[in-house]
């Protein structure tokens, strides 16, 4: 298992996600991170760089087809992969979530995750945005920061767009959709 998940004070360095999905680099990185603070999972992303958020997404706010601009994502599974969560996060700050019973299968009956908090930050020299999931909702999905799957993505160059993951699986066109590519994650 990797250790990607700091826990409290023991924060790390951010990773990095510094090629796109045809392994051309990109520059500047985005990097990112994932903790566990209080009783939430934190996703950080930035990047040295412009971006195009989608124009209609607020900060905290729940926005459809952030995807279709410049985010910043990341993808969580329960240990198998089976059931998993897609969080997208605009550089603005606005979200959106959905959960999956298997690959691009909706699971409605889990609903919009509550209490989700987020922040975001765009100017001229870059970006920056974070997001606090409650580890309960996580829960009820039974996904535990201590064995899960976990994946950081972003779409970047709206509208010629690049792909950028951290998944291990980048064989064919892109797609991000793929539990079984997702390392599995170790709280440290």
């Amino acid at each position: 298992m990797q250790s990607i998940i700091s826990r409290g004070d023991a924060a790390r360095a951010p990773q990095k996600l510094s090629h796109e999905w045809y392994g051309k680099e990109i520059v500047p990185a985005v990097e990112y991170s994932f903790s566990i603070e209080g009783a939430y999972l934190v996703f950080r992303a930035a990047q040295a760089a412009q971006a195009q958020p989608h124009p209609e997404g607020k900060p905290g706010e729940f926005k459809e087809e952030l995807w279709k601009y410049d985010t910043a994502e990341f993808f969580i599974a329960d240990a198998e992969g089976k059931l998993y969560m897609e969080f997208n996060l605009s550089p603005v700050g606005a979200w959106w979530a959905c959960v999956f019973s298997a690959p691009r299968v909706t699971a409605p009956e889990y609903g919009v995750p509550q209490g989700v908090q987020t922040t975001g930050s765009l100017s001229a020299e870059g970006w920056a945005c974070s997001a606090r999931i409650p580890l309960e909702y996580l829960s009820t999905l039974g996904i535990t920061p201590e064995r899960c799957r976990l994946a950081a993505t972003c779409i970047l160059n709206s509208p010629d767009y690049v792909f950028l993951t951290s998944a291990e699986d980048l064989s064919g066109e892109p797609d991000f959709h793929r539990p079984h590519s997702w390392p599995a994650a170790l709280c440290h």
